[in-house]
């Protein structure tokens, strides 16, 4: 069934098969899958020279040997060799397909006839794999074994695994060209989803192409590099690609998509002969949107192309939405800054002139009433500070860099203790607090954080608050205090822009600064989030990515 196969890729086939002394005692299905994928795998690491199937006797067992002449095997790789989904990374084969499993097979049905499978290889010299099998059947179950005789013709897995080497010679002889620019774009033309499909098989990157052609514009990559520059090139709608290919693999493109901003967003599916869970998580892990096991159904494919394809455009709408709303929060906080400015000025201007120059005129209500408009002046002028402040940390780029925390913390401990002299409050930074951030923004964070901490344990007979790092996650660090706490139930609002857990009565506030501290955490690409008790303290963690984002 090879024969074929091996003669169109010029490799001399040596099949060394005489008539043995007796039977041998063999599952039949079992067998027919032991050969075949020895002797496909020789065939898919081997270029020249020769593959040779030998079967001989020696002590009481049967031995199948197949060699080949192929690239071979590094030493550090043949102890796992014959391990579920271990693949030699970096070989050189006529494909790069395969999912791992199929010398774990080979290994496991020979155990299961009592035999042994065992590996010699020399990188560049080519590899010979070993199959003993014991004579007779005392070593087997006895109700396994059968006195029938079995049906002497190949089986359809034979023809199958000799098919599939005969599509790799194929492959293998003749360049497949690529679609012209014109066939890429002339089923496609007018519409504006374009597909980039990544495959270094010919014959299934022809396949995808020709199916998604008749509803996109397909433009081809034979591996993961080819496809990046495709990308810098003219970037598409989305990616659809395999998994193992040579020089950079499905799991590096979109790793290195995902490191790029200008391509952090783009779509990509991730086609894989590893079906299973494991695998699945393993391709979202690296940030895919889809992965799609083969063998796949032309129709499923579509669908989830077309769902990401309109995916991405509601998201492209989202995006102009945000970039008009922000737009017209840049002029709200002109007019703000501006138009309420003027007005407050005034109103403060004159209250202070009514308290200099005709404060002994009032009585004790008129002189609480001229004290109620200065403090609501002076209210609503924090209030537009900070929301101008907020608005400026929304749409700020940050530039990240090595951050001293630890110092950065005690700067800020030093404004809040003079801006309080009176205060005694114990406070505890943990030195060498280093993160990649944004230094101004991460000031901004901290200045809310400590404040808090600061204010709402003005109450608490011993007044502390702490700076550290989560002992469990060198990522997180926390600010701690011993003050007013808050009810859990109602921490989903904490970081919603003017709520606010405690009364103007209680502790003075905006209801402004845990919004912008969770702004700042989230242009770093970071995550924050609280635990507290009423009267019993609070603690804020944050955490931020190794590396910031921009």
């Amino acid at each position: 069934m090879f024969q074929s196969a091996v003669d169109k890729a010029g490799i001399q086939f040596v099949i060394d098969c005489p008539r043995l002394s007796e039977p041998a005692w063999v599952d039949r299905d079992m067998w027919e899958k032991i050969v075949p994928n020895l002797v496909s795998n020789a065939f898919k690491f081997t270029f020249t020279g020769q593959i040779a199937v030998r079967v001989r006797e020696e002590s009481g067992r049967f031995v199948l040997e197949v060699a080949d002449q192929g690239v071979g095997i590094p030493e550090p790789e043949l102890p796992r060799i014959f391990e579920r989904f271990h693949r030699v990374a970096g070989t050189v084969g006529r494909t790069h397909e395969g999912t791992g499993i199929g010398l774990s097979l080979v290994r496991e049905l020979v155990e299961l006839h009592g035999g042994t499978v065992d590996v010699e290889s020399v990188v560049g010299r080519g590899t010979t794999f070993r199959v003993g099998v014991p004579k007779g059947y005392a070593h087997l179950p006895a109700d396994a074994v059968s006195q029938e005789p079995v049906d002497p013709r190949t089986s359809r897995d034979v023809a199958a695994h000799a098919a599939e080497a005969a599509r790799w010679a194929r492959t293998s002889q003749t360049t497949l060209p690529p679609p012209s620019a014109e066939a890429a774009t002339s089923a496609g033309r007018g519409r504006s989803a374009r597909v980039l499909v990544v495959d270094d098989n010919a014959d299934l990157r022809r396949y995808v192409s020709e199916l998604l052609s008749k509803h996109y514009d397909v433009t081809t990559a034979e591996d993961g590099l080819a496809a990046l520059d495709s990308i810098r090139a003219s970037a598409p709608d989305i990616v659809v690609s395999d998994v193992m290919m040579p020089r950079l693999d499905g799991f590096g493109l979109v790793r290195e998509l995902r490191k790029n901003p200008e391509t952090a967003s783009l779509p990509t599916i991730l086609l894989s002969a590893r079906a299973g869970e494991e695998s699945a998580i393993e391709g979202l892990d690296v940030g895919s949107d889809d992965y799609l096991a083969k063998p796949f159904s032309a129709r499923e494919l579509l669908a989830r192309v077309r769902t990401h394809v309109e995916l991405a455009r509601v998201r492209r709408e989202w995006v102009a939405e945000l970039e008009r709303t922000n737009r017209e929060l840049d002029a709200f906080s002109f007019s703000v800054s501006h138009d309420l400015r003027a007005p407050l000025r005034a109103i403060n201007g004159f209250a202070n002139a009514l308290a200099e120059d005709y404060g002994d005129i009032f009585d004790e209500p008129g002189k609480k009433f001229l004290t109620s408009i200065l403090n609501g002046v002076r209210r609503m002028t924090s209030l537009i500070d900070h929301l101008l402040g907020l608005a400026r940390i929304t749409r700020a780029p940050v530039s990240a860099h090595r951050v001293d925390l630890s110092a950065l913390a005690a700067s800020v401990v030093s404004d809040l203790r003079r801006s309080e002299p009176e205060r005694a409050v114990t406070v505890d930074i943990e030195d060498g607090l280093v993160v990649s951030g944004d230094r101004e923004l991460l000031r901004v964070a901290l200045v809310n954080l400590l404040g808090n901490a600061w204010k709402y344990s003005a109450r608490a007979e011993r007044s502390r608050v702490e700076l550290r790092r989560d002992p469990d996650d060198e990522t997180t660090f926390f600010v701690r205090d011993n003050g007013a706490g808050f009810d859990m139930s109602r921490a989903d609002l904490l970081f919603a822009p003017f709520q606010r857990l405690h009364s103007s009565d209680e502790f003075e506030g905006t209801g402004i600064g845990l919004a912008t501290v969770q702004r700042v955490v989230a242009r770093h690409g970071g995550r924050i989030w609280a635990n507290a008790a009423v009267g019993r303290g609070a603690t804020f963690f944050v955490s931020l990515p190794a590396r910031a984002s921009t």
